[in-house]
């Protein structure tokens, strides 16, 4: 879900000028963190279903490209999140994809509603993510979620309710006919997977190509989430540790890795784990936070010197507050409005919530569970059960073949479901595995940036069971 793997890909705080969408296209000008790069905004419909309730600007940013006598038309990015910003995206565009796709397109990047500069959703509090451990726990963690809803709603207006990724397709469809093009590419990872997908669904014939890159399977009602999840995580701390083993660079080489992590976790359940830097105590949910990060970009070796930091002590050592943070400064928050609005069903009980948490452990005996997906489904606790784009199987029509990439051992957006969407949708799609690790494959190496790039612009499609070699 999360593109950590793009690092660079930060939302900037673009500050635009004022430009509306001018007939029959944008009024572009240089943007303020890069004049090489241009700058717009489009005014759509806060609600497409009643677009009288208002509107606000989606903020766009391009790079044009480079051999505009051989220009194919405009390369649509979005590098997920969910609330990761397309312009930053695209400002960095140049540095991301091949020459050949940096010289034949037009490379289109815009934040989606609620995110970076496309009206904000903000929030003045925000729940811990710390998970329940009885029934009083997860009434109070009900209430703060509720609580915080009606902050985030207070403080960002109508946007807040209408967040979800089908609002978006409606967006880019607008941006597509602002930008005059009656075909669009596009490249989506992470979560963004999910818009490609939609959009595909609702204007395949709209679509000229289409990657699809760390692939969301929204067919996943929240515990398969959740579980599928966990079971991706396992697989990558899995082939940390027989990294481990083989690698006499380690820092743990020499160790049974996995009996040593579960040593690590049981010493934190029992508050008996410090960071021998700053004897900083370390739940068991701070360990595989950090350790899903290192997974996520992959960063092995520093997972491995980060573990041989930590320290096992005698006795417990005071613990953190989880208090939730309120009445603090308004900060960009949009992630619940987003997944709470495009998953369901609801975790409506500790007892829920219990079979869950049994289900990712059996998943995941090590990892216990996805720290993210957790982390998600714990924001939409207390959100009404009803969803603006609930889970469902892709149903795509007639348009080209949209080309799905994923690595073997990603651990947020598990191979699992890549195949999934696959499996959905075998005529429309073709699926490029990565036999590596981190989460989405495109930048990994040359063989998947090729076969990436030669689809978008020659259009050729990779055959079936098509893989690359791991870095």
């Amino acid at each position: 879900m999360r593109l950590l793997a793009l690092g660079a890909v930060l939302l900037l705080g673009l500050t635009q000028a004022p430009a509306v969408a001018a007939a029959g296209g944008l009024a572009w000008h240089p943007c303020e963190q890069d004049g090489t790069a241009d700058c717009a905004t489009l005014t759509v419909p806060v609600d497409w279903a009643d677009p009288a309730r208002g509107t606000f600007p989606l903020a766009v940013a391009r790079r044009r490209a480079t051999d505009q006598a051989g220009r194919i038309g405009a390369l649509l990015i979005n590098p997920g999140g969910p609330g990761a910003s397309g312009v930053s995206m695209a400002l960095s565009a140049n540095r991301f994809f091949g020459p050949d796709v940096v010289s034949r397109f037009d490379l289109i990047g815009f934040d989606p509603r609620g995110v970076g500069a496309s009206q904000p959703i903000k929030c003045a509090s925000r729940p811990s993510a710390r998970p329940p451990t009885s029934q009083a726990e997860f009434e109070a963690l009900a209430e703060a979620n509720r609580r915080q809803r009606a902050d985030c709603r207070q403080h960002s207006g109508p946007i807040f309710d209408h967040a979800d990724t089908m609002s978006v397709v409606q967006d880019v469809d607008a941006l597509r006919a602002a930008l005059g093009e009656s075909k669009i590419s596009y490249y989506g990872a992470s979560y963004g997977t999910l818009l490609g997908q939609q959009y595909a669904e609702r204007h395949g014939d709209r679509v000229r190509s289409m990657v699809l890159d760390g692939v969301m399977d929204h067919s996943l009602h929240l515990t398969e989430f959740s579980v599928s999840a966990a079971a991706s995580g396992e697989d990558a701390l899995a082939t940390f540790a027989d990294w481990c083993q083989r690698q006499d660079s380690c820092a743990l080489h020499g160790k049974q890795v996995l009996s040593y992590w579960d040593q690590l976790l049981d010493a934190a359940d029992q508050g008996r784990l410090v960071e021998q830097v700053d004897t900083m105590p370390a739940s068991s949910w701070y360990v595989i936070q950090h350790a899903y990060g290192s997974l996520i970009r992959p960063d092995f070796p520093g997972l491995a010197q980060w573990l041989a930091t930590l320290r096992i002590t005698a006795s417990p050592v005071p613990q953190p507050s989880s208090a939730e943070t309120a009445g603090g400064e308004l900060t960009d928050n949009p992630r619940p409005a987003v997944f709470c609005q495009d998953w369901t069903p609801r975790v409506t009980s500790y007892a829920d919530w219990q079979r869950i948490t049994g289900a990712e452990r059996a998943a995941a005996p090590h990892l216990r569970y996805s720290s993210e997906a957790r982390e998600a489904v714990l924001s939409c606790v207390g959100w009404p059960e009803q969803a603006a784009n609930p889970p469902r199987p892709v149903r795509l029509g007639p348009g080209p073949r949209i080309l799905l990439v994923n690595p073997l051992h990603d651990p947020a957006t598990g191979y699992s479901w890549a195949q999934g969407l696959h499996r959905q949708a075998p005529q429309r799609t073709v699926l490029l595995r990565y036999d590596g690790t981190g989460h989405t494959a495109y930048f990994r190496t040359d063989c998947v940036r090729h076969t990436v790039d030669d689809y978008l612009v020659a259009q050729t499609v990779p055959a079936t069971g098509t893989s690359c070699p791991a870095a």
